[in-house]
């Protein structure tokens, strides 16, 4: 189906405050809003990062508090949010702590569509705590809807290169949930750890400003929109906070333009019509089209590994199919 013929859908973003360790909970909150989306005719909704277990700041947990907190792609609680999906007819996107198959952890993104299938996504920059490994790969997933749905996770989005990556590969509406930390000593929303040395309180260096007392969330917000701009797609932001304020939900289309944002309605659920024809008409799209292939080569070659730049495979689940992609990340810098 081409994007010109693509029918408009609604997707929303729900600023979920969680509640911590309490899985169950939390997902019987998500329902509720998944009910409440059905009912105004929304196709998806997009939960904040680490929204099933609550925590967004984990350094200080330990491990076994981790192990605790994480669960399988087909564990109890994604499988109760599958349902819920089934029921409503709403897809939804929630962040949890993955157990995988060998016993690692990962901060992971699932969005559960109809139909039964299930599209998962580890967070690339993980350094909140060493005990959660940091994913290897972007992804992208079709969705019957005429767009093509990339992924990324909290610090994900702060990175330039990340949202080009998913662009190129053919996202043209970026899922981007979020989970503010913590407050600056202004009150205001700081932002997520880059680097493993950002752990530990940092000394104020001569002539520099944080970026937490620089207007961390402005900047945030007007990077998203950057970035929507910039790739000639859509954007849905949701951020959870640890405690209850600086939620924030946000919707930009292919031109810049936000469509919707938390604070301008008396609901936690903000929302907005995703028409498909915007965005093949849009600049970043155009920008996207008549680029160099031959000069995206240093990007790509820093950012993919060699022995497997680009795969394609389709995933079965019990019923229904859906088309994914997946490109390595390499962890080894180019020079």
């Amino acid at each position: 189906m081409s994007l010109s013929s693509s029918a408009p859908i609604k997707v929303a973003a729900v600023p979920l405050i969680s509640q911590r360790g309490n899985a169950s909970q939390n997902v019987a909150n998500m329902s509720a809003w998944l009910a409440d989306a059905a009912r105004k005719e929304i196709s998806l909704v997009v939960f904040p990062e680490a929204s099933l277990a609550g925590y967004g700041d984990t350094l200080n947990l330990r491990r076994r508090d981790l192990v605790a907190l994480a669960e399988p792609l087909d564990g109890r609680s994604i499988n109760e949010v599958a349902s819920a999906v089934e029921r409503t007819g709403v897809a939804a996107g929630v962040g949890f702590i993955e157990r995988a198959p060998d016993g690692r952890l990962f901060n992971s993104y699932v969005i559960c569509m109809p139909g039964g299938a299930r599209c998962c996504h580890r967070k690339l920059h993980m350094v909140e705590h060493p005990g959660i490994e940091c994913g290897e790969q972007y992804t992208v997933l079709d969705t019957p809807w005429g767009v093509r749905i990339g992924i990324l996770i909290g610090a994900d989005n702060y990175l330039i290169e990340n949202v080009r990556m998913t662009a190129l590969m053919g996202a043209t509406l970026l899922v981007a949930p979020h989970r503010t930390y913590g407050s600056d000593s202004n009150g205001d929303a700081a932002l997520q750890r880059l680097s493993p040395a950002q752990r530990t309180p940092r000394r104020a260096v001569s002539g520099t400003v944080a970026a937490e007392s620089a207007g961390a969330a402005d900047w945030l917000r007007r990077s998203l929109i950057a970035r929507a701009s910039d790739n000639g797609m859509f954007v849905v932001f949701s951020n959870g906070p640890e405690q209850g304020s600086n939620q924030g939900g946000m919707i930009i289309d292919p031109l810049g333009r936000v469509l919707a944002e938390h604070g301008s309605s008396s609901s936690a659920m903000v929302y907005a019509e995703v028409d498909p024809s915007l965005i093949a008409g849009s600049v970043g799209q155009q920008c996207l089209t008549a680029r160099r292939s031959d000069a995206d080569g240093p990007l790509v070659r820093s950012m993919l590994s060699r022995s497997n730049s680009f795969e394609e495979r389709s995933v079965t689940p019990s019923r229904g199919a859906i088309a994914l992609s997946f490109a390595q990340v390499s962890r080894i810098r180019q020079t």
